[in-house]
């Protein structure tokens, strides 16, 4: 048998972990998805959100009962639960009765859209509404109205706006992947399929 010359041997020894190299990247990149490398992560307090409300508060609405106002919301973010909460005092003033004063506990999502990378509040669902010394007609017929108040008004209030150069891919591909609230905080995350 013939010895092999050093240089071929140098040959075959670099090829060989050039190949391992190689096939060390194809695991990893069938091993991680590709959304793992595409995604912006954010996270917003209360106060923004307040500062965002405050833009678009108070809301005034006059019907044929009484004038409706819902004054300034609080945002609360509670630990896990997957919309924001806004408790909003309402104030009813009724003919020949006077001033009434209540409150109305909204739950909300978010709503993005890739177009513009703006974050909007969602459509919203009304899980409360308290009003002392109104008759059971009055609290059905302010109810309804105040649902079509929050549900014209909450989708435009704008929270926040993506900026394409925070992305690593076009903004009108992305899209929310994920919403959590944590130590009093909004994260949300910003991907593409």
């Amino acid at each position: 048998m013939f010895p092999v010359p050093p240089v071929v041997a140098m040959k075959s020894s670099v090829q060989q972990k050039l190949r391992l190299v190689y096939l060390l990247f194809i695991c990893l990149a069938l091993l991680l998805p590709a959304r793992a490398f595409a995604a912006y992560s954010f996270s917003i307090d209360s106060a923004r959100i307040q500062g965002a409300l405050l833009m678009h508060f108070p809301l005034r609405e006059y019907t044929a009962a009484a004038r409706l106002s819902l004054l300034e919301p609080a945002v609360i973010l509670r630990q896990g639960a997957d919309n924001l909460q806004l408790d909003i005092p309402v104030v009813a003033s009724i003919s020949g009765v006077g001033r009434k004063r209540g409150q109305l506990v909204v739950d909300v999502g978010l709503h993005y859209k890739p177009a513009s990378g703006e974050l909007f509040l969602g459509i919203p669902t009304i899980r409360r509404f308290d009003m002392a010394e109104i008759s059971p007609q009055q609290r059905q017929t302010f109810r309804a109205n105040l649902s079509d108040i929050v549900l014209k008004a909450l989708p435009l209030v704008r929270i926040h706006r993506v900026r394409e150069e925070d992305l690593n891919h076009s903004l009108a591909m992305s899209e929310m992947k994920a919403v959590q609230i944590e130590d009093g905080r909004l994260r949300v995350s910003i991907g593409f399929d």
